[in-house]
């Protein structure tokens, strides 16, 4: 168990904590710590949603946390598993699924670099110094869907350094455009709105929506219209994931139509498989592209069939003409 461990500041990371309470071990690094403690944990990415020495530092607060409570304020675990259903982890314990979750290899799709640096405000960082006599690193700028600081509208910055550190109090803050702006009030809302629901239900009901708003459940090379409907849809997607703010959240090979995933109706499809787990920030992303917000509201209207293996909710929205999907693809 760790000894003194510091008070978590407001809306402190779990990883941070850590770092400020090793401060006052006589080791040079945080990795040389764990490596000599032999936790076997590396402090490098936000994804890394479970560490040994997690339990250590909830141990240090397990009066007022238990580790469930704990890893779920101080990490950002509610937001890897949004779209994942517990009961992929056969009914383990708390540290069971804990430490699977951090280990899930989610499918790739789109050849993404994704979540390698932890994020911070320039401005929260500086105010941070300034109030508490350190900076420090907050649960709410790792969520993998923003990037902007939503007390200061700037965008997060990076932090690139060799070993794991606490955010620099110098670095000047670059504004946030009002598009990012936007796109950040939106997936947030997104995300809201989707954790409102129950936690099994969540992706089976936006899928629902997708394969209902895109209308292409069954491919035939000679019929024109299901291949017009497959060939815009890929151009649409490629469009979309190219050329507008999402690119920023995280770095991807380009797209393209007629290239893996959009090589053909299976690869399209492959993304709207329940049983497929691609990283959230990709379903989220097809959520924003194509759902309305009212819409998932109304899907809530009716139930699942769940002696359904697809579980496919009844009609909620209709289809995209041809001529819309046409428009939007140009």
């Amino acid at each position: 168990m760790m000894y003194q461990v510091p008070t978590p500041l407001p809306g402190e990371h779990a990883i941070s904590i850590v770092y400020r309470w090793f401060r006052a071990s006589h080791y040079s690094t945080l990795e040389s710590l764990i490596k000599v403690k032999k936790y076997n944990s590396k402090p490098d990415s936000p994804r890394r949603l479970w560490m040994p020495l997690y339990q250590d530092l909830a141990l240090a607060f397990s009066s007022k946390y238990s580790l469930e409570s704990f890893i779920c304020k101080f990490t950002n675990i509610n937001d890897y598993s949004l779209f994942l259903n517990e009961s992929i982890f056969d009914g383990s314990g708390i540290k069971a699924i804990l430490e699977k979750l951090s280990a899930f290899k989610f499918n790739n799709a789109l050849n993404v670099s994704q979540d390698k640096h932890w994020r911070y405000c320039p401005i929260c960082a500086h105010e941070d110094e300034q109030k508490y006599g350190t900076t420090y690193l907050h649960v709410s700028h790792q969520c993998f869907y923003k990037r902007v600081c939503s007390k200061h509208n700037v965008l997060l910055s990076q932090i690139k350094t060799y070993g794991f550190t606490l955010p620099p109090n110098d670095s000047v803050p670059i504004f946030a455009e009002q598009v990012d702006i936007d796109k950040d009030a939106a997936l947030s809302g997104w995300v809201i709105d989707l954790k409102e629901l129950p936690k099994e239900e969540r992706k089976v009901r936006a899928f629902s929506l997708l394969h209902q708003k895109i209308c292409i459940y069954l491919y035939d090379r000679k019929n024109s219209y299901q291949v017009q409907r497959v060939q815009y849809m890929q151009n649409i997607l490629a469009k979309h994931f190219n050329s507008s703010v999402y690119p920023h959240y995280f770095e991807w090979g380009k797209l393209v139509s007629g290239h893996y995933p959009l090589n053909s109706v299976v690869g399209l499809m492959r993304l709207l498989e329940p049983e497929i787990h691609f990283h959230p920030m990709i379903y989220l992303m097809l959520i924003d592209v194509f759902l309305k917000r009212d819409e998932l509201d109304m899907s809530m209207q009716y139930k699942l069939n769940m002696s359904n293996v697809k579980r496919e909710l009844q009609p909620v929205v209709n289809a995209f003409d041809i001529d819309d999907l046409k428009e939007q693809a140009a």
